[in-house]
C-alpha cells in the first residue's frame, strides 16, 4: 500500500511541475479569445456597401397656361334683320315734252329694320327680278305672294340696290317712273321693276340669311292697268 501511495504522488508531483512550466498568454481585454493575430490578417477586407448613383428625375412639362392654349372667340355671323319695314313715298315731277308731258313720279324707297344694329355690319337691300314663289304652271285665274319665306333666291335673280351701316336702321334709294301702272311695289334706280324686295346683314364671318321687305304678288285673270 505505501508503495502505490509512493507513485500516486510521484505521478501528481510530475504532472504539476509540468503545468507550472508551461507560460500562460494573457487574453487581451475586449478580444474573443478564439480569434488571433494571425487569424485576422489573413482574411480579405469587408467589402464597402456601393454608394449609390443618383437617379435622374426628369423636370415635368409645364402645363400650357390658359392664355397660351386658348383658341380665339370665332365671329358669329351676323343675325337676320328683324322688325322689318317697306316704305315709299312719291313725288310728282313736272312732265317731259319728249313724251307728250307725260306724268313724272320721283319714287324714294325706305326699308327699316329694328335689329341688327351692331357696329362693323352691313345691311344690304335687294330687288328681286322674278316672282318667285308664283307656281309654274300658274292657274288659269288665282293669286298669290310672290316671295315666301325659305325660297330659294338665285344670285342671278337679285339686283342690289341700297347699302347702310346696321347701327342706322335704314337703308333707302331713289327711282324714277313715268308709268301710270307699274307691274311691281318697288323699281331700282335703273328703272327695273321688282315683285319683292328682301335684306341680309353682312359682317367679316359672313352673311345672315335673307329677310323679305315686301313680298309682292302674282294674279292671272286680274284686270291689268
Amino acid at each position: 500500500m505505501n508503495t502505490k501511495r509512493r507513485a500516486a504522488s510521484l505521478l501528481l508531483g510530475v504532472l504539476l511541475a509540468a503545468c507550472a512550466g508551461t507560460p500562460t498568454t494573457p487574453t487581451p481585454a475586449g478580444s474573443s479569445p478564439l480569434r488571433s493575430p494571425g487569424v485576422l490578417n489573413s482574411l480579405a477586407p469587408t467589402a464597402q456597401p456601393a454608394t449609390p448613383k443618383p437617379t435622374f428625375v426628369p423636370s415635368p412639362t409645364p402645363a400650357p397656361s390658359a392664355s397660351s392654349s386658348a383658341k380665339p372667340t370665332p365671329v358669329p355671323v351676323p343675325p337676320k334683320p328683324t322688325g322689318v319695314s317697306f316704305d315709299e313715298q312719291v313725288k310728282e315731277l313736272a312732265g317731259d315734252p319728249a313724251t307728250g308731258w307725260t306724268p313724272r313720279h320721283e319714287l324714294t324707297y325706305t326699308v327699316t329694320w329694328q335689329a341688327p344694329r351692331s357696329e362693323g355690319i352691313t345691311v344690304r337691300v335687294y330687288g328681286v327680278t322674278e316672282c318667285l314663289s308664283m307656281p309654274i304652271p300658274a292657274p288659269e285665274i288665282g293669286d298669290g305672294p310672290c316671295l315666301v319665306e325659305h325660297t330659294r333666291l338665285p344670285s342671278a335673280a337679285i339686283r342690289l340696290v341700297a347699302t347702310a351701316s346696321a347701327s342706322s336702321g335704314r337703308a333707302s334709294w331713289t327711282a324714277e317712273d313715268q308709268a301710270d301702272c307699274r307691274s311691281g311695289p318697288a323699281i331700282g334706280p335703273d328703272g327695273t321693276s321688282f315683285p319683292s324686295v328682301v335684306l341680309a346683314a353682312y359682317g367679316a364671318s359672313g352673311q345672315s340669311i335673307f329677310a323679305i321687305a315686301v313680298t309682292g304678288s302674282w294674279c292671272t285673270g286680274c284686270a291689268v292697268c
